[in-house]
């Protein structure tokens, strides 16, 4: 489900705030994704459900950057869905079916949590991955184009 809520409405449901911009924080935060999305290959083929929930994190943490690099933070209630919805309102309708797999992804994950019986297929987590570096990618670029003065070496914590 694409969200189609602007930073003013989030911020007034009280579940976005305000925050100074940080780009130590949102760097650090950018090169970690990048580290799950290289630990969510690394297990893919030992560990399904780990290479999936790794690609999820991927996605928690640049998203959680891209709201630092807006100057926001997520409210302690429903973090998770905070992040993907002020996802959504940047990103827009261009990445629609980005933003809905993310979403679908954050439900499945949270089911792994609540729900440990739940199965997590091979085609799920490969599909997680890739969806993962879409969407990491995605937010590197916007950030960069937010700040061309700074420079970012993001994905050399990848190859490392």
């Amino acid at each position: 489900m694409l969200y189609k809520d602007s930073k003013l409405h989030l911020q007034k449901e009280g579940v976005i705030k305000k925050c100074p911009i940080d780009y130590r924080n949102i760097i650090k935060l950018i090169k970690r994704a990048y580290v799950d999305l290289k630990t969510a290959k690394r297990n893919l083929h030992d560990d399904h459900e780990c290479a999936y929930n790794y690609a999820y994190n991927a996605m928690l943490r640049s998203g959680l950057a891209l709201m630092f690099s807006e100057g926001f933070r997520p409210e302690i209630k429903d973090k998770h869905l905070t992040i993907v919805r002020f996802t959504s309102s940047i990103l827009g309708d261009e990445f629609e079916s980005l933003i809905n797999n993310y979403d679908s992804m954050r439900k499945k994950r949270h089911r792994f949590i609540y729900e440990p019986d739940i199965p997590c297929s091979m085609k799920e987590a490969k599909d997680a991955i890739k969806t993962a570096e879409e969407f990491v990618g995605k937010v590197s670029k916007l950030i960069r184009e937010k700040a061309p003065q700074r420079e970012f070496h993001f994905e050399k914590e990848q190859e490392k």
